[in-house]
């Protein structure tokens, strides 16, 4: 009975570790800080999406590079600065858009998290006028 709790406990601490892709710097529930990526937890691919151009670019998340909803999002929050992209402002909306997107906080991006975001964001931005 002892060894088949431990097994269980066992069993779903690697559960929830498997699903963990961000650092827990700030963890659940502490606000945006804990959904960057760093150190060996993830390993940056980038994307290669020729919207944007800057430093930056290569950086942003392919939800927000190559999806016509998500390079709104980015020229939305950034203006005409969105064309040249720093590493600095990729990072910073990539953290709020997981944010964003993480409805139930378990640090796991799922794609009907991203695409309800993505049209989400597209229905606010027409909701108050705006036409990128």
């Amino acid at each position: 009975m002892r060894s088949g709790t431990i097994a269980a406990l066992l069993a779903a601490a690697l559960g929830l570790a498997a699903c963990e892709t961000y650092d827990s710097d700030m963890g659940p529930g502490r606000g945006p800080g804990g959904y960057r990526y760093t150190g060996h937890d993830y390993q940056r691919l980038g994307n290669e999406c020729p919207a944007f151009r800057g430093p930056g670019a290569p950086m942003l998340d392919p939800w927000l590079a190559c999806t016509r909803e998500g390079q709104a999002l980015v020229r939305y929050r950034y203006g005409p600065a969105s064309e040249r992209l720093t590493p600095q402002m990729a990072d910073s909306l990539n953290v709020w858009f997981r944010f964003h997107a993480d409805t139930n906080r378990d640090h796991c991006l799922t794609d009907p998290e991203i695409k309800a975001a993505l049209v989400n964001a597209v229905r606010w931005q027409r909701k108050i006028g705006w036409r990128g």
